[in-house]
């Protein structure tokens, strides 16, 4: 069974003369408990290319301590790390399959095999506040590495784990040691060939292509980011895959005339795929939080029978099969495939020549197409037969919009804030009217079928109704939104 961990921790250079000083009065500091010393012995893992190391990621097998077992430390921001823990368990060289599954997005299913072993001497201290809570822990560790391709060598390190930021920096400024420059005894054993990949460090003139690949890149991380966090079922990671999925195959929509069409279009079609397999588990997560909401502000008298349960027990299922599916997409190989394309087309961008020109000239041209795009879906609305699928579309063209103009804020930003602000603004008011759609069509349905079980429909129907009178709400609200949108002073070239 798998615990996480969320860790705020630095790391200190300590010469072998280094003397750690009082720290009663670092900030909340009171007083201090140890050492307590331990031995700890550890042995990483990683593909042959250190794939996992160059991404930030540590996967270890670990003896002693309190917590001995297999860990997994992810990156989540500065200084900022979730270890997953797992139980040592008998294996010693080969990873447990539920813990590579965690990595496999960066391991692309290559084999994971030990890379260094490290010794660690470690003195303990808890420090404690005034009312003896411990708000941090520091580490005096003596380390030495055993690389399985190189000679050992030995350092000594200082690391501070506290509750939060501001402890870490009040105790890191008391103890007066420099940062240290690797952010884990993994990346100091293995030197440069761990070091992290490069991103795009935008210049104050960035050309089309450098805002283009920094936000691909941006969104591409975001993807293995919530793979992770679907696989540890963490809230919200099914959305914000999706959210990253979409992103991604808009941007590349956005920025396709700076890109080879043809490896630009298999993507995108490839990224519709994967949008699509997280759409059943995200639905049915929204309408079972919706419909719990709902029943609850209901009148006690109007909820009849076993309503509340049924409807529970409904999208209970739908949510453990859409799961299941994108679980099994997660393993498949043609996701895979995937994340594999993606990384080499980032890794060597197909360019056009339009790349090269500078970004305020060349990266207006996808935020006005995007805008005239949904500018023209309005006005179709009231001449389609089919309103509810009209609206849907402009909710869509709505998004693109906003994801044209997130991907060149670097460029743009402040100039497109307001605007940007109100066509999201569009979009989430549409967005109401089309979950109220989807609810009213789902209840509609669990009302048939408890209807022709022989239950009462009632409660159903008041369902419906409500859900019909949300749609109709957000349909007005969307007609002031838009008339405040157009009335919006944007940049010239947006009108």
């Amino acid at each position: 069974m798998a615990t996480r961990v969320r860790e705020t921790e630095r790391k200190y250079e300590a010469p072998a003369d280094f003397t750690l000083p009082d720290l009663t009065s670092a900030g909340p500091v009171s007083a201090t408990a140890g050492p307590r010393s331990s031995d700890l012995d550890a042995t990483y893992f990683d593909t042959v290319d250190l794939r996992l190391a160059r991404a930030g990621i540590t996967l270890r097998r670990r003896t002693g301590g309190d917590d001995a077992g297999w860990h997994a430390k992810l990156p989540v921001a500065p200084d900022v790390r979730d270890e997953i823990r797992f139980p040592l368990g008998r294996a010693k060289t080969k990873v447990p399959a539920e813990l590579a599954a965690l990595v496999r997005s960066h391991t692309l299913g290559a084999p994971l095999a030990p890379v260094v072993r490290i010794a660690t001497q470690r003195d303990e201290w808890e420090l404690r506040d005034a009312d003896g809570t411990t708000i941090a822990l520091l580490a005096d560790d003596k380390v030495t590495a055993h690389p399985l391709d190189g000679t050992p060598h030995s350092w000594r390190e200082l690391e501070v784990e506290a509750t939060d930021l501001d402890v870490l920096d009040a105790v890191g400024a008391a103890l007066g040691a420099t940062p240290a420059k690797s952010t884990s005894k993994l990346a100091q054993a293995l030197g440069d060939r761990a070091r992290p990949r490069k991103r795009v460090e935008l210049s104050a003139n960035p050309s089309a292509g450098d805002v283009a690949l920094t936000y691909l890149q941006a969104q591409t991380s975001a993807i293995r980011a919530n793979d992770t966090g679907i696989r540890l079922d963490t809230d919200d990671s099914v959305h914000q895959f999706r959210v990253a999925s979409r992103r991604l195959r808009s941007a590349l929509r956005a920025f396709r005339p700076l890109l080879d069409a043809d490896r630009v279009n298999a993507l995108r079609e490839e990224l519709k795929w994967l949008g699509g397999v997280a759409s059943p588990a995200r639905d049915a997560e929204v309408l079972a939080e919706h419909f719990a909401g709902e029943l609850e502000a209901l009148p006690s008298e109007d909820v009849l029978g076993k309503v509340p349960a049924q409807i529970d027990a409904e999208l209970s299922r739908a949510l453990a099969d859409g799961r299941a599916e994108i679980l099994s997409t997660l393993d498949s190989d043609r996701y895979l495939a995937l994340l594999t394309d993606l990384d080499a087309f980032l890794a060597d961008p197909p360019w056009t020549k339009r790349a090269r020109r500078p970004a305020v000239q060349e990266l207006r041209k996808p935020v006005v197409k995007a805008w005239r795009t949904l500018e023209a879906s309005v006005r179709a609305v009231d001449e389609s037969s089919n309103r509810d699928a009209a609206l849907h579309q402009v909710r869509k063209d709505a998004k693109k919009a906003r994801y044209a103009a997130e991907a060149v804020a670097p460029v743009f930003g402040k100039r497109l804030d307001r605007w940007g602000k109100k066509v999201k603004k569009a979009q989430t008011v549409l967005g109401v009217r089309q979950d109220a759609a989807v609810a009213r069509e789902a209840v509609r349905e669990m009302g048939v079928r408890a209807h022709l079980a022989g239950g009462n429909g009632f409660t159903y129907g008041v369902l419906y109704a409500r859900e019909s009178e949300r749609g109709a709400r957000a349909e007005e609200d969307f007609a002031r939104v838009w008339r405040k949108l157009l009335g919006v002073k944007g940049p010239r070239w947006l009108r």
